[in-house]
């Protein structure tokens, strides 16, 4: 899958590309030609992906944040402006929370968790679905298997990730017949620079970055309003 991919002349917006799992698939845009805009609310995380990227020509990193509807709007100005018309955005947001039983979980807690993994997602929806939805395009979610695998202590982040699903599938009815390509990526436990280790079965942060280069490639057009689900990697396949 990785050597026919090309992205030369893409422009791809990653949300939450600063993270550990964005970071994967920020670098796959970038090894593909793609243009690659990555926000975040930290200047210092953005130096950091930097760094850690050995500072390509091809990455624009743009300070702002997109969990607001107003710091959505401006980042998605900001990047038409200065990267042109995007043909993919990636939203890899949300995080891990682990607290207790739901029933001990206080109203402040659950609107924060929900609004980190579910509400800013429904955020950049509303921001950039409109400007992809005229033109080939792709529309991409990161989301986790504790949509159905619920962990102990960890309920709302099996809520949010249902929701999100349900976010999902309602994009996909509402843009029937429209060019734009909107999937889900279903994630299992992830290899990442914050978790190295792990099992021989995980994928790594740089293989889901891979699938989520393919479905916003030519090669992977035939892809649309589908739910991929990569929670392990095949028997006898390395990590790479």
């Amino acid at each position: 899958m990785a050597s026919m991919i090309d992205l030369t002349h893409r422009v791809a917006l990653v949300a939450g590309g600063a993270g550990a799992v964005g970071e994967g698939i920020v670098r796959a845009f970038l090894q593909r030609g793609a243009t690659v805009v990555v926000p975040s609310r930290s200047a210092e995380r953005l130096i950091d992906l930097r760094r850690r990227l050995d500072d390509p020509e091809n990455l624009l990193t743009l300070e702002g944040d997109v969990s607001t509807v107003e710091g959505a709007a401006e980042i998605r100005d900001r990047a038409l402006d200065e990267a042109g018309d995007l043909d993919a955005v990636v939203a890899s947001v949300g995080g891990w929370w682990q607290g207790g039983d739901l029933v001990d979980v206080d109203t402040a807690t659950w609107r924060r968790v929900l609004d980190d993994n579910l509400t800013t997602h429904f955020v950049l929806a509303r921001t950039f679905v409109p400007v992809l939805r005229e033109r080939a395009s792709t529309y991409l979610m990161i989301t986790g298997d504790a949509a159905d695998v619920p962990v102990a202590g960890a309920s709302l982040v099996s809520v949010a990730a249902a929701g999100l699903l349900a976010l999902f599938r309602s994009l996909v009815l509402e843009l029937r017949g429209s060019p734009i390509r909107v999937n889900v990526l279903y994630l299992g436990p992830v290899i990442t620079r914050n978790r190295p280790d792990g099992r021989p079965d995980w994928l790594t942060a740089d293989e889901v970055g891979t699938h989520a280069a393919y479905l916003a490639s030519d090669e992977g057009a035939m892809a649309a309003g589908s739910v991929i689900r990569l929670t392990d990697r095949p028997p006898g396949r390395a990590a790479r």
